[in-house]
């Protein structure tokens, strides 16, 4: 936002834009006074002529004017021609154009005097021996409206690189942007301050900054590059001190002995302080080196090489201490033996000794470690190993001097070169590769699959890639076994007539076995149901449903439960049970197993309708035996009245109805029985 509301006056200085603008109002106001003539508001149209004369006059100074005069004739001419004879109109358009071109003489001379202000202004922006920034004041802070080229060449930028951009950001040095934003933030200003100020190579300059406010919330800001001035000075500076205060200020120790007796003659307090003296006189008074070499025969082999070469560097000897502890020190040293004296330069490399033994100790520490190691290490150069550890010698069969110099690839199965080849090409372009799976060749008779991860390293002094190479052939194995033991299980539900899901405390779905997902199809929901919430799935359930989930999540209990669903708009009866899975003794997800029992509930409804028909009919058998007996009394008591064969033949009949009746008596024990199973059973 920022960067565009600094690029618009930029846009806005191009001659073009402005030329394109002219000409747009322009038209503009002919059309506008064409009608506003036509329809006699033209004492209100004619004020749009203002904006491009205005333009022109401001823009284009002495071509503004006859732009205006042609603009202003233009107008005049349209008038007279659309307004003729109307004698009041036609002395309006006449001070109309009078007042045009007085107007675009007035502006033009006006914007040919800013223009002569502003060139001088760029004149000394531009061509100024010092840095010029001008700023603008924002909330988010000081921004870089403009820089003179000077400004941009002392910081090392482009001149357009640095608009836009916040001042403040220029300073490496939290103290010394504080201490120029406190004088300059209040509308105060700022004179001579020395500062630093960051160039684009991140090399710190030294400026003299002076800044002071403008109206409208910005401020100027010189600068002078000092850097070199302050060079010279500390240059000056130094040589002037360079021998008077050579031994109380140089960092090493500096020292002249006598060759006779190795006594000192005179020392820097640094030389005093590394041998443990609080003071030079001390040190002079009571220091002998013949006494303090920790190797007697060190200063014979000094003095023997300083009368062959005249001088020595890098000499390093131990030393003791005034308190008897132990220095290291390596030294330059220069014999004059006409003076009788040697010159010295001590440093103190006690530490470095003490670095290089712990250096030593800690790769010796490295390679134990590297060499304990299970998995294989190995650094190779050119795609010949370097180093192998143990490990790798082993997976090989192989001893460490074999494995030495040969390349890599004869022991990387060749559908894996391609790989490690392109990661190599990647490193070397400076890439950062992440680790990856190859396989490699070892002394058994099938590959084994290793992650690798490796880093470019110095390795006796030439670029060489250090490769770690996990095994995880067996956890390949575990995997496979696990992947497939997954599709067991997943098919295994798949195959289960039940709908199963699994949600998490989100309600979202972690599995859906296949008769679930077929339910949902019904509902129109498919494709990638991973991860959806099942509240927003099943919409048309109702809200008790996802109210027993929750209960489960709260609880930690199962819920079992009977509910009618819909999907595809038809109802369907489904035993649900609702079954927590505990992680660290909390309910992280639900399984939900839904039984479709809508066929059961039918098959109980069409058994108690027959039941019921049977109740009925057994009860009609019952009374069916009576109706029928009571009316064969009344024959069989006629026959016997009447006598005679015909009597005889009724009895025999009725017996014959009786046995029948009788079984049908038997049939409704019967039936009562079978009432009583199925009422049991």
């Amino acid at each position: 936002m920022g960067s565009l509301r600094h690029s618009i006056p930029a846009i806005l200085e191009k001659r073009d834009i402005w030329i394109a603008i002219l000409i747009a109002t322009t038209i503009f106001a002919f059309s506008l006074n064409y009608y506003g003539i036509l329809r006699g508001i033209s004492s209100i149209t004619s004020h749009l002529f203002y904006l491009p004369i205005v333009i022109a006059a401001y823009w284009f100074p002495r071509r503004g004017v006859l732009y205006t005069v042609a603009l202003a004739m233009g107008y005049l001419a349209m008038g007279y021609l659309m307004s003729y004879p109307d004698v009041d109109a036609l002395t309006q358009i006449t001070t109309q154009f009078y007042v045009f071109v007085a107007i675009g003489v007035i502006v033009a001379s006006l914007s040919g005097t800013l223009k002569e202000q502003e060139d001088r202004y760029h004149g000394i922006f531009d061509y100024s021996e010092a840095g010029v920034f001008l700023l603008m004041n924002l909330r988010s802070g000081l921004v870089i409206e403009e820089v003179n080229q000077k400004g941009a060449d002392i910081l090392g930028y482009r001149n357009r690189d640095l608009p836009g951009r916040f001042f403040l950001d220029l300073f490496p040095d939290v103290e010394e942007r504080d201490r120029f934003w406190g004088m300059a933030a209040p509308g105060g200003a700022v004179t001579d301050l020395e500062c630093q100020l960051m160039n684009t190579d991140g090399v710190p300059r030294r400026i003299l900054l002076s800044a002071g406010p403008l109206p409208g919330r910005k401020m100027v800001v010189t600068l002078i590059d000092i850097t070199e001035r302050k060079r010279a000075e500390n240059a000056l500076r130094e040589s002037k001190e360079r021998y008077q205060g050579l031994f109380n200020n140089a960092q090493v120790g500096l020292v002249r002995t006598r060759i006779s007796d190795g006594g000192v003659l005179e020392a820097n307090e640094q030389m005093a302080r590394m041998f443990g003296y609080e003071s030079v006189r001390e040190f002079i008074r009571e220091f002998l080196f013949p006494e303090h070499y920790i190797d007697p025969g060190a200063r014979d082999r000094l003095l023997s090489e300083l009368e062959k070469n005249g001088s020595i560097a890098n000499f390093e000897a131990g030393f003791t201490r005034r308190d008897g502890s132990i220095i290291w020190a390596r030294f330059w040293a220069r014999i004059f033996p006409e003076n009788g004296y040697l010159e010295q330069v001590f440093t103190d490399v006690t530490d470095e000794k003490h670095s290089h033994r712990a250096l030593t100790e800690s790769e010796e520490r490295y390679r134990q470690l590297v060499d304990a190691l299970p998995d294989y290490v190995l650094v190779y150069g050119n795609d010949r190993i370097l180093y192998a550890n143990p490990s790798v010698a082993s997976a090989v069969g192989k001893g460490y001097e074999e494995i030495l110099n040969t390349s890599i690839f004869d022991y990387i199965s060749p559908e894996s070169w391609g790989i490690v080849q392109q990661n190599n090409r990647r490193r070397m372009q400076g890439e950062r590769v992440d680790p990856y799976e190859i396989r490699i060749r070892t002394r058994e008779s099938f590959p084994r699959t290793v992650i690798v991860n490796a880093a470019f390293i110095t390795f006796q002094g030439e670029p060489a890639t250090l490769a770690v190479l996990t095994d995880i052939t067996e956890r390949k194995k575990v995997e496979e076994a696990l992947k497939a033991s997954k599709h067991q299980y997943m098919t295994t539900i798949d195959a289960m007539i039940d709908g199963i899901y699994l949600v998490d405390r989100e309600l979202r779905l972690v599995l859906v076995n296949s008769n679930f997902r077929r339910w949902l199809a019904e509902e129109g929901v498919t494709g990638d149901l991973i991860g959806q919430r099942i509240d927003l799935l099943c919409a048309s359930h109702p809200s008790e449903s996802l109210a027993g989930l929750r209960e489960v999540f709260s609880t930690g209990k199962s819920l079992e439960s009977r509910e009618d669903l819909s999907f595809g708009g038809r109802r369907y009866d489904f035993e649900i049970r609702r079954i927590p899975v505990f992680q660290n003794g909390n309910v992280v997800r639900v399984v939900v197993i839904m039984r479709n029992i809508t066929r059961q509930r039918q098959i109980e409804e069409e058994k108690r309708i027959a039941y019921e028909q049977i109740e009925k009919n057994i009860e009609q058998f019952a009374i069916l035996g009576d109706h029928l007996r009571n009316p064969m009394q009344v024959i069989v008591g006629l026959a016997d009245l009447e006598g005679g064969a015909i009597a005889d033949r009724i009895h025999q009949q009725a017996r014959e109805i009786d046995r029948t009746i009788d079984q049908l008596d038997r049939g409704w024990i019967e039936s009562e029985k079978i009432r009583e199973f199925i009422r049991k059973y």
